[in-house]
C-alpha cells in the first residue's frame, strides 16, 4: 500500500519516473507541485531560512534589509538599513536561524557575519571586518547547526569557514576545489554541501572537511547546472539545489541521484531555497522579487513509516 505524504497537492504530470537508489527508511520523492507567491515588500531577495514556528527570515539584497515574515508571509517586521554600523547592512547575501533564535546574516558588502538575538533584539558582528584577525571577502552563504556552529561560504576568497556561535574559528577549509561558493547546507552528521558557482557543481564534505563526493558539471541537462546557488536539505537526507543560471531547482537523493526537477517556466532568477516542516520548499526570485512556494510530494510506503 502506498500513500501520499504531503502538505497539499498532487503529482505534477509529466515527472519521470525514476526509481530512487536510497535507503528503504526513507519515503520516495515525486516531484515539487507549485502553490502559491508570496509578493511581500522585496525589492532583490537572496537568502531564506525558517524557523520551527514556520516564520520565514528573507535578505532583501536591494533594500538592504532582513524581512521576518509569518508562515503565511504576512511581514511582522524588516530590520536594519544600509549602513556600515552594527544592525546595518549593505548588499546582505543570505541569513540562517538556530535553536537558540540567533540569526546569523551574511552581511556581504561590509565583508562581515552579524548575529542578531531574537530574544534581546541586539545586533553585533562576529566575524570580518573590524573585527580579529579572520577578514572576509563578500561572504554570500551562512549556515548553522544545532550543535552551536556557523558555516560560511567566504565566496572571494574561495574557502568555507567553520566557527562558533560567537565567531571564534574552528576549520578553515580552502584550495584549489573550492572556487567562489556561494551558498551551503549542513546534514544532521555535519557534512557540509557547497555551491561551488565557479565550478558549476556541488561539493560535499565530511565534518572533516575532507571532500566526500563532487557531483554535477556545466550544462543544462539533468544533474548539470549553470552558477548552483541555494541548497536545503530535507529531513529524508534530500538535497535540493537552486540551479540559478538554468531557472529551476533540481532534487537529488542521498547519494547524489538526480530525482526531479521543478520551477522552469515560474522562475526568472532563482536565488535560495528553504524547506519548512511541513514539506514545503520556498524559492526566493531575485528576478520577479518575490518568493516561489512548493509542496514536496512522498510516496511513502508501509515499511518506511
Amino acid at each position: 500500500m502506498f500513500i501520499y505524504g504531503c502538505a497539499t497537492g498532487i503529482p505534477q504530470p509529466g515527472i519521470p519516473d525514476i526509481s530512487p537508489v536510497h535507503s528503504k527508511n526513507i519515503p520516495r520523492l515525486i516531484g515539487l507541485n507549485y502553490q502559491y507567491t508570496i509578493k511581500g515588500n522585496f525589492s532583490r531577495p537572496t537568502g531564506l531560512d525558517i524557523d520551527t514556528e514556520g516564520n520565514i527570515y528573507v535578505a532583501d539584497s536591494g533594500k538592504s534589509v532582513i524581512h521576518i515574515l509569518d508562515k503565511d508571509g504576512k511581514t511582522l517586521e524588516s530590520l536594519g538599513r544600509f549602513g556600515w554600523r552594527s544592525g546595518e547592512f549593505d548588499n546582505p547575501r543570505d541569513v540562517s536561524v538556530d535553536s537558540h533564535l540567533r540569526l546569523f546574516i551574511a552581511d556581504s558588502g561590509n565583508n562581515r557575519i552579524q548575529v542578531y538575538s531574537l530574544i534581546n533584539r541586539v545586533f553585533s558582528v562576529i566575524m570580518g571586518e573590524s573585527v580579529g584577525s579572520i577578514m572576509l571577502s563578500q561572504p554570500q552563504g551562512v549556515a548553522c547547526n544545532n550543535r552551536g556552529f556557523i558555516y560560511i561560504a567566504d565566496t572571494w576568497n574561495n574557502r568555507i569557514l567553520k566557527a562558533d556561535s560567537s565567531g571564534r574559528l574552528k576549520i578553515e577549509l580552502d584550495g584549489q576545489q573550492i572556487k567562489t561558493p556561494s551558498y551551503l547546507a549542513v546534514d544532521s552528521k555535519d557534512n557540509i554541501y557547497v555551491s561551488n558557482f565557479g565550478n558549476h557543481n556541488i561539493y560535499k564534505l565530511d565534518f572533516s572537511g575532507n571532500v566526500a563526493a563532487v557531483f554535477g558539471e556545466e550544462g543544462v541537462s539533468k544533474g548539470k547546472f549553470q552558477n548552483p546557488s541555494g541548497l536545503a536539505l530535507d529531513k529524508f537526507g534530500y538535497l535540493y539545489v537552486v540551479d540559478r543560471g538554468n531557472r529551476r531547482v533540481q532534487v537529488f537523493n542521498p547519494e547524489g541521484i538526480f530525482i526531479t526537477e521543478s520551477g522552469q517556466s515560474l522562475l526568472e532568477d532563482p536565488v535560495d531555497i528553504a524547506i519548512d516542516n511541513i514539506y514545503r520548499a520556498y524559492v526566493t526570485d531575485m528576478g520577479k522579487g518575490d518568493i516561489k512556494v512548493f509542496d514536496i510530494i512522498y510516496q511513502i510506503s508501509e515499511n518506511t513509516r
